[in-house]
């Protein structure tokens, strides 16, 4: 099996605030880093730590040579990796204060993306293969369905949630790993108990597998009546950036290498939490052998 991942690359403009800005407010920040970021590199790096072979398939603008260069780093292969001559690399604005972040986003070229590169990716790939997308390129509603053509297995990561997803083709997605409250607006669901949820979750997608992050309540694997609940590692939180992809990406590898549901909802909740108590995106993220130990 082959995993494709087909995402966002940002640089991340990270500022340290002892309060987020309020609208007519300037304020200087504690601290200042820029950082690579964006869900699709995030969550390509979380899988090939987590021991995948990986390609990662997006765009950049000229200024993103270093993006590829990141990527090789750790192991994740850029042969679908283009770069746009006429458009900036997608960025993200991001705050973080007391361990919690707001975020501003850019898609730059990210969403450049368009058939003709969908379709040469997925020449490459084969039924059976793995797709990781989430919500931050263009093309997705095709993308989306000619991988369910080629009989991919396909795992959305729907975030950020907006009106968009609604007009995607879900019920050819496989797995669909969300928040809590990604899934409160997949499942139309008003309330804030995790049991409505769940049963709205199960109610529209009754034949999709489902992973739900609730943060410190831990996660939760739903799929038709079945029903697997992981409890949460308490730890001290510096920045929850990243946090969710490295999850996602932590399952994901770990459940396609033959693990159980609930070793794949074990070991990415603990990689969750190793991520949360560093700063920044993809430097956060550990490695399988931190994990383990």
């Amino acid at each position: 099996m082959k995993v494709l991942s087909f995402g966002s690359l940002n640089f991340d403009y990270v500022y340290e605030m002892d309060h987020f800005v309020q609208a007519k407010e300037t304020i200087s920040s504690l601290h200042y880093s820029r950082n690579f970021g964006g869900k699709g590199l995030n969550q390509s790096i979380a899988l090939a730590k987590a021991g995948l072979e990986v390609y990662h398939a997006g765009m950049v603008g000229l200024d993103g040579q270093a993006f590829i260069d990141y990527l090789q780093k750790y192991g994740v292969k850029t042969d679908y990796l283009t770069k746009n001559e006429s458009l900036a690399t997608g960025h993200a604005i991001i705050q973080v204060c007391q361990g919690e972040n707001c975020i501003i986003l850019h898609g730059g070229a990210n969403e450049a993306i368009d058939f003709k590169q969908v379709d040469e990716v997925l020449s490459h790939f084969e039924k059976g293969d793995l797709l990781l997308i989430q919500n931050e390129i263009s093309s997705l509603a095709y993308l989306i369905e000619r991988a369910h053509e080629k009989g991919l297995k396909i795992a959305f990561n729907v975030a950020p949630m907006n009106d968009k997803v609604f007009q995607y083709p879900l019920s050819f997605i496989d797995y669909l790993i969300v928040n809590e409250v990604e899934a409160k607006g997949l499942g139309n669901c008003d309330s804030d108990k995790i049991e409505d949820i769940i049963t709205s979750l199960q109610k529209a997608y009754p034949q999709t597998e489902i992973v739900m992050t609730v943060g410190s309540r831990g996660s939760y694997y739903i799929h038709g009546q079945e029903l697997v609940h992981q409890e949460a590692f308490v730890v001290q939180a510096k920045d929850t950036t990243a946090a969710g992809d490295t999850f996602t990406g932590f399952f994901l590898a770990t459940l396609f290498q033959g693990s159980t549901i609930q070793k794949a909802l074990q070991v990415a909740s603990k990689a969750g939490s190793i991520a949360v108590t560093r700063n920044g995106a993809a430097q956060s993220i550990p490695s399988i052998e931190e994990v383990k130990n």
